[in-house]
């Protein structure tokens, strides 16, 4: 066979990979029934979606699970995770990694849920493991409360019926194990994946020496099939925009679509909740130079150069159908945009990303 045809053999081969995957490009070549998932492939499943801290009926806060070549990975951890792994068929006792961006309430709370169904898990189905969780500082501290909060409710389960589980000096022993970091740079690395955390700007109009205790950071998730940023909540931030460059993915916060769904939101939040005119100025700020709008993260992606965004964490109040999210973004960049719903799916090929096709394969906890 000579060269060129073995290039265009080659050429149809991957095409045909990568229809089986996800939608996009060639993506009518795969026919019949979605397959199982593929374990070859990282995938991005939105498990919550609304930003808060107020909560939703139809979506969850925020929090998104990366698997590569089939390990999963959790990036915060809002309130109705838990549920949502539960409905997208996903064992948390099984993620062995948490990442969080900052420890705002809305990105956090669900933490407790997630701990409670693993701790559950190393005792009846006879599991021994180590969880990881990685975050800014206080990371700690939230993880031996929420440990001390669940086990609270295990004391009178262990006094009738004393399980597997380890207990020193009338305590039980934790899996959990915090690690945290407080500068820029790798904070993590295994066979799969390798993590880079640049500071944003969250917390710009924080008076500095409270931003010496509290950092928010963005991710830089480098994968065998492409590279991943997660902007978590951020301004404007020409760091962003370099930990971005020549991404394949931007996960972006969008927390208003434009100029005029930002005022609504502030004036509906100050009448309310009976602000003063202060108040009220101090938020309109915070939204200015703390979130991102969609010219902000259109600007970003067009600067980053990244090739596509995907969104999340839209307005608290927001009834719109967020595809006028996608078109906001759309007015500064020119790649492909996708604004999720909580539990949608995308699968990454190649630094291809699109919806994935297959079926996911349901179990039980």
């Amino acid at each position: 066979m000579r060269v060129p045809a073995v290039v265009a053999a080659l050429r149809v081969i991957v095409m045909l990979v990568l229809a089986s995957v996800v939608d996009g490009p060639g993506a009518e070549a795969a026919q019949g029934a979605p397959a199982a998932a593929p374990k070859r492939v990282t995938e991005i499943i939105f498990l919550g979606t609304a930003g808060g801290p107020p909560l939703r009926l139809a979506r969850s806060e925020p929090s998104t699970l990366l698997v590569v070549d089939g390990r999963e990975y959790l990036i915060d951890c809002g309130i109705g995770t838990e549920r949502r792994m539960i409905e997208a068929g996903i064992k948390s006792e099984q993620i062995k990694t948490i990442f969080f961006t900052h420890l705002h309430a809305d990105h956090d709370l669900g933490l407790a849920d997630v701990m409670a169904n693993d701790f559950v898990h190393t005792d009846l189905f006879g599991a021994t493991a180590s969880f990881d969780i990685y975050g800014p500082p206080q990371t700690r501290e939230l993880v031996d409360a929420a440990f001390h909060f669940i086990t609270i409710g295990f004391r009178p389960f262990e006094a009738e019926n004393p399980s597997a589980r380890r207990v020193i000096n009338g305590q039980f022993a934790s899996p959990f194990v915090a690690h945290e970091f407080d500068r820029d740079g790798v904070i993590f690395r295994d066979d799969k994946i390798r993590v880079i955390a640049t500071e944003n700007s969250h917390y710009a109009l924080m008076p500095l020496p409270q931003r010496e205790a509290f950092k928010s950071y963005a991710y830089r998730i480098e994968t065998p099939h492409g590279v991943i940023v997660f902007t978590g909540d951020t301004g404007p931030s020409d760091a962003v925009a370099r930990l971005a460059k020549g991404a394949d993915v931007l996960v972006a916060e969008a927390s208003s679509r434009d100029r005029e769904d930002r005022d609504r939101f502030i004036h509906s939040m100050a009448a309310r909740n009976h602000w003063s005119p202060k108040r009220a100025q101090a938020f309109r700020a915070h939204f200015i130079s703390e979130h991102l709008d969609t010219g902000n993260i259109g600007d970003l992606a067009t600067k980053a150069g990244v090739k596509a965004v995907m969104l999340y964490h839209y307005d608290p109040l927001d009834k719109a159908d967020q595809t006028a999210y996608a078109s906001g973004v759309k007015k500064k960049f020119a790649g492909a945009v996708f604004a999720p719903d909580d539990l949608d799916r995308y699968c990454m090929v190649t630094g291809i990303v699109g919806p994935c096709r297959y079926r996911p394969e349901q179990s039980s906890h």
